[in-house]
């Protein structure tokens, strides 16, 4: 396999910056925390100080999602012997995407995991790849239409355009006293923007000019949840120079139902900044039309397969093993290699090893002869992931455009975009695809929820009991009638007859992942996240995976974390092989 990375910059990419400084606060301040044996012990790994690879057994990966295939291909390009172990029959993981029609070609489908690409310097670790596999007519990227003005807004049952003013006053929202002046023309991205925007304009100097005062402050708040930072009164008025803070904690909750989705305050405040940097940046308006959105051609999954056919190109062959759930990892008795069983029985023997399951599921293995230190193993029972749900419903007709003469939209046909609703699907995000190649996706993404409102609705997804499904399809028809204000009777009666088919889908009960994706609580990026950063099994087992990165829930945070692993692994056993490493990658 050939490529050209040479020219990567990821300038401006406060993730990286933002990680390395973690990384390095943790080696700086460890060695008065801990007594003198244990950081030894560290330190050595720190130093990656591994003697070479006497084994010739090369780098065992687990998972054959977007994170472990980018790492095997990193691996192939140097000449380095991988092994792919996938518990599941096909690659992928959370680039998961439902296929309708079971067979390639066509849009009847929707992408249950990853579904959108923001193009921003953040994510330019995801578009150099996307890069090297279109070189090779390997996968398609279609614009992602994020908004449309036609999609609608229905919050405390008032419905109106997508678009309209965001501001307290409109929504007749039940506030249990009178809202202060000071608040009542302030539109909802406007408030949250006052809060956030100090700390992203810091951290986006930082990279500007190299120095590190807006990591420092933003670790002065990594202690606080969004929602206790905005019931904070800072005592540095640059934070608050308006005097707007400390927010009405009812104010708090109006924020939350219109900027995130339900109990999201209530994590780690550095999650919500860094997640307005990944939607936005440069700075400007989540969703703006300054940032070009993308999704893939046949779903995201296809970068997967993409990934999948360069290995089976490239030098040595595919390495994969498809079916094999990992069920212990084990650090050898002479601590050359290690040992990775599977539930089967069946025994892997590698040099290194690379896990980019998440850590979820990571933790249901037996790691107890894997050598790890007491701070990982808390690390993996303590670092939170969010949950998520998505149900994709297949109709007979694209009625949403206003193709259908039964119905007509409240605001014109709705071609892309999403819809916004406190109801419980909280988002309807219609097809950006098909439309051009006169094949428009009949399949509407009718629920996308996140924390709370994703947990209170996976009862319902995950069970067994047909009465539970049609609890579940009368809520989503109900919620689909008010956000398109259809007539209710007549509504409900047209929706039964356009439907063909439905795939309801909860990543808190998905098996071999056991969460959506990674989702910090305060403090845990500071004082939790770092221990996994640097490797276990005396220097042979390596986290990766988009938790160990600061890209939550980004393929580019899977991809960064998987680099790193990658570049461990070569300083410690292959250390002539980094010119060739910095280069290709």
């Amino acid at each position: 396999m050939s490529s050209d990375f040479s020219s990567f910059q990821f300038d401006h990419d406060v993730f990286s910056h933002y990680a390395r400084n973690i990384i390095q606060e943790y080696h700086d301040g460890i060695e008065p925390m801990l007594p003198a044996p244990m950081f030894t012990a560290f330190k050595a790994r720190l130093n990656l100080l591994l003697a070479d690879d006497i084994t010739g057994k090369g780098v065992g990966i687990v998972g054959g999602g977007v994170g472990g295939l980018y790492a095997a291909m990193m691996l192939q390009s140097l000449g380095i012997d991988y092994e792919i172990l996938e518990a599941t029959k096909e690659v992928g993981g959370r680039l998961y995407t439902y296929r309708f029609d079971k067979k390639p070609g066509g849009h009847e489908y929707f992408d249950v995991g990853a579904m959108r690409f923001p193009e921003t310097p953040m994510m330019k670790r995801t578009f150099h790849l996307f890069e090297l596999l279109k070189n090779k007519n390997k996968i398609s990227q279609i614009e992602y239409k994020f908004r449309s003005p036609n999609s609608t807004l229905l919050y405390n049952t008032i419905l109106k355009q997508n678009g309209a003013p965001l501001e307290p006053t409109v929504w007749n929202y039940p506030f249990p006293e009178k809202l202060p002046e000071k608040y009542q023309r302030k539109t909802v991205p406007e408030l949250v923007n006052y809060v956030v925007d100090p700390f992203v304009k810091a951290l986006a100097k930082d990279i500007q000019t190299g120095g590190s005062e807006g990591w420092k402050m933003m670790m002065n708040y990594d202690k606080y949840s969004t929602r206790a930072y905005m019931l904070l009164e800072p005592t540095d008025p640059s934070l608050d120079p308006e005097g707007l803070l400390p927010y009405p904690s009812y104010l708090i909750d109006f924020l939350e139902t219109f900027d995130k989705s339900t109990g999201w305050y209530d994590n780690a405040f550095t999650e919500t900044v860094l997640e307005q940097m990944a939607f936005a940046w440069p700075l400007s308006t989540p969703g703006s039309e300054d940032i070009k959105w993308w999704c893939l051609d046949g779903g995201s999954q296809t970068l997967a397969y993409a990934m999948q056919e360069d290995l089976k190109n490239g030098q040595g062959g595919l390495k994969l093993n498809t079916d094999f759930h990992v069920s212990s990892i084990v650090l050898s008795d002479d601590e050359t290699e290690v040992e990775v069983k599977s539930t089967r029985n069946q025994t892997k023997k590698y040099t290194h090893v690379i896990t980019t399951t998440t850590l979820s599921c990571l933790r249901v293995m037996d790691l107890d002869r894997a050598k790890l230190d007491p701070a990982q193993c808390i690390a993996l029972r303590e670092l939170q992931y969010g949950a998520a749900t998505k149900i994709g419903i297949q109709f007979k007709s694209q009625w949403w455009t206003d193709k259908n003469p039964q119905v007509k939209m409240p605001f014109g046909p709705i071609h892309g975009g999403q819809s916004y609703t406190d109801r419980s699907v909280r988002t309807v995000v219609y097809p950006s695809y098909g439309e051009s190649s006169g094949e428009p996706s009949r399949v509407l993404m009718v629920n996308y929820a996140w924390t709370n409102d994703a947990v209170r609705l996976t009862g319902l997804i995950s069970s067994s009991d047909p009465e539970a499904r049609n609890v579940l399809k009368d809520l989503v028809f109900r919620d689909l009638i008010a956000i398109h204000n259809l007539d209710p009777k007549e509504g409900y009666k047209f929706l039964e007859d356009q439907f063909v088919d439905w795939y309801p889908f909860s990543w808190v009960t998905a098996s071999n992942t056991l969460g959506a994706y990674a989702f910090f609580g305060p403090g845990q990026f500071k004082n939790v996240y770092r221990y996994l950063t640097i490797p276990a099994a005396k220097g042979r087992l390596y986290f990766a995976g988009e938790a160990i990165s600061p890209r939550h829930a980004w393929v580019v945070g899977a991809l960064s974390a998987s680099w790193r692993a990658v570049h461990q692994i070569i300083c410690a056993t292959y250390p002539e092989k980094k010119e060739d490493f910095y280069r290709l990658w």
